[in-house]
């Protein structure tokens, strides 16, 4: 099968190792002149790093990633454990976190690796899904060319995705929040002999800073020798676009002035940040074309807010169950509007669920601070080796995060395929 992927973004480098690794001919079209590395940390949850390591990506990821099953809430202005919470036996497959610059560097490797072309300066203005055997893609400069199966993995500004649901009169805009985050990146020698700094680089689990109108969310990576900070800011901020910018970390520092002494001191040794608002999709009707041929993958059809560390997860999770679904037809080519239908029924409802649970988290991490307690720095460690999974169990429940987390898509859409075949 011919495969188009619009977007080098972690998307669709993924989707590209998925499909060329399964001997499909993939093309991958960058509207810039390279892949952008920009980002800061992120995580690959256990649901997805069980689909990439079957793309062949353990050890790789092994190299870059430290394994992140614990929690550790904060006060933002004194830095008082909350709780810390170790959520044990959850899965079979690590919940792997790293940073997205490294991340997407092996990306890229592996997708040349698996025989993906890379295109870059390929503005796509057009997307044809016309007379459903083939889709017509139209560059900026006039080139066009046909596939099989067209992969929007253009992200949350998506511009395919007008064109898929241009037979819609439906929101299809992001919707965007009041909450601004300013990310930041300090290597080990930075932090290396600063006694504030040693909460930080003493563990690899994910520090949470909680406090009213702002949050933290601090990880280090003992891999790479890195730790990343997000500082969130609810209401008006000195930021005047929508998206990534160079953020003004003096702004920054001003407004976490008096926050705990490890925070003030990540900002005093930091130069620089990347800002950029805190935006969702709304739930789109479709995420496919008429015809099925065109598909709106990862953030250009259900973008998230990032509290749940599942963004990319999910993307990963969509091109998983895609795969497997066009794997199992043996006249995929043309049965390519079944399949994609099957595969939105079988992705929506787990995405829109997850959608929730972050916008929660996100709410979560600007209210009131939390208050320490007499045995709060003491680690909980909470097994859900018994635990049932239920999406529809309260979101701070086990249920629910074994069910968010240790979750097999694959199986997931076999199930489904199984119960939608023939009743005898």
């Amino acid at each position: 099968m011919k495969i188009i992927i619009i977007g080098a973004g972690l998307g669709g480098l993924s989707a590209a190792i998925c499909f060329a690794r399964k001997g499909h001919e993939v093309e991958v079209l960058e509207q810039h002149g390279r892949v952008s590395r920009a980002g800061s940390g992120l995580n690959i949850r256990s649901s997805a790093s069980r689909i990439m390591h079957t793309w062949g990506l353990q050890e790789d990821l092994e190299s870059i990633s430290d394994d992140t099953p614990a929690n550790c809430f904060r006060s933002l202005q004194t830095g008082a454990v909350a709780t810390k919470t170790v959520a044990a036996d959850i899965a079979d497959h690590p919940d792997w976190g790293t940073h997205r610059e490294n991340l997407i560097e092996l990306l890229e490797r592996r997708a040349r690796d698996a025989g993906a072309r890379l295109v870059f300066d390929a503005s796509v203005t057009e997307v044809r899904d016309e007379d459903g055997s083939r889709v017509v893609v139209v560059q900026r400069n006039g080139t066009e060319a046909t596939a099989d199966l067209v992969l929007a993995a253009d992200g949350i500004r998506s511009r395919t995705r007008s064109q898929v649901l241009a037979d819609l009169s439906v929101p299809m805009d992001p919707l965007l929040s009041d909450v601004t985050l300013y990310g930041m990146v300090l290597d080990d020698d930075q932090m290396r002999g600063i006694p504030e700094l040693e909460p930080l680089m003493e563990n690899a689990f994910i520090n949470v800073y909680m406090g009213h109108q702002a949050f933290v969310v601090c990880r280090h990576n003992s891999k790479l020798g890195r730790q990343s900070c997000l500082f969130g800011i609810k209401g008006e901020t000195d930021q005047k676009g929508l998206w990534d910018e160079k953020g003004d970390i003096e702004y920054v520092r001003k407004f976490f002035a008096g926050s705990c002494p490890e925070l003030c001191k990540v900002l005093e040794i930091t130069h620089s940040c990347d800002r950029w608002r805190l935006a969702e999709m709304p739930n789109l009707p479709r995420w496919t074309s008429r015809n099925g041929r065109v598909v709106l993958l990862g953030d250009s059809a259900h973008a998230m807010m990032p509290n749940a560390a599942h963004g990319f997860s999910q993307i990963v999770e969509d091109i998983g169950v895609l795969e497997y679904l066009i794997s199992q037809d043996e006249n995929a080519t043309a049965n390519l509007a079944n399949i994609t239908s099957d595969w939105e029924s079988i992705r929506r409802p787990r995405v829109e669920r997850i959608k929730q649970w972050a916008k929660a988290n996100s709410e979560a991490f600007i209210s009131q601070p939390p208050t320490g307690t007499k045995h709060a720095d003491k680690w909980q460690i909470i097994s859900l080796k018994n635990t049932q999974p239920d999406m529809n169990a309260d979101m701070n429940s086990s249920a629910f995060l074994k069910w968010a987390q240790d979750y097999d898509a694959i199986n997931e859409a076999r199930k489904y395929m199984v119960n939608k075949g023939p009743k005898l």
